[in-house]
């Protein structure tokens, strides 16, 4: 268990260096076209496509685990906060696993749709440039297989330790569990 958490923790950092440098390098390269554009009056070629078809897909979808490691999705809590605590982990329990079947579904959806965009040679053209664009659709199944790795996880976690369903709510880990907690 241990291991496969500690995998799973360094997958979900890398995911996230990533998409920290898609941002970076996303901000460099608007920078660079627009002193070319407004100064030399040279724009750099395929900003378009390539801010819109990598940095953007990269920043986006492979931070997703990130956000539901410290689950940061948004949530409303007005009513669940009042319901009881056994109530509370039924619900936590069926979202976990709704989340898993819907990310799951994504994965093999866009995974789909990556082969076929791989098959077809999937391109972009501007300002004379051809862009590939094929390789940046393995981004999103990419990304939501980590986070439907994450909920299984978390599914198994909050399954193992029932006695305690509060342990995976809202950002907390359970103390007595490090082997199984992902937070």
């Amino acid at each position: 268990m241990q291991k496969t958490d500690k995998l799973l923790r360094v997958m979900i950092a890398v995911y996230g260096a990533v998409g920290a440098a898609a941002i970076f390098l996303m901000m460099l390269h608007i920078t660079a076209d627009v002193i070319g554009k407004f100064i030399f009056n040279r724009p750099l070629p395929g900003t378009t496509p390539i801010v819109s078809q990598y940095y953007m897909v990269v920043a986006a979808f492979l931070p997703l685990a990130i956000v539901e490691r410290l689950t940061g999705h948004i949530s409303v809590e007005v009513l669940f906060t009042a319901f009881p605590r056994r109530l509370r982990a039924v619900l936590t329990l069926c979202a976990t696993a709704l989340g898993s079947v819907v990310f799951a579904a994504m994965t093999w959806a866009s995974w789909n749709e990556a082969l076929k965009k791989y098959a077809m040679g999937s391109f972009s053209y501007e300002q004379g440039v051809k862009i590939l664009i094929w390789p940046t659709h393995f981004i999103v199944p990419a990304g939501t297989a980590l986070i439907t790795l994450v909920l299984l996880w978390r599914l198994a976690a909050f399954l193992m330790r029932i006695e305690d369903a509060s342990a995976l709510a809202v950002g907390q880990a359970h103390p007595r569990h490090e082997g199984a907690s992902i937070d």
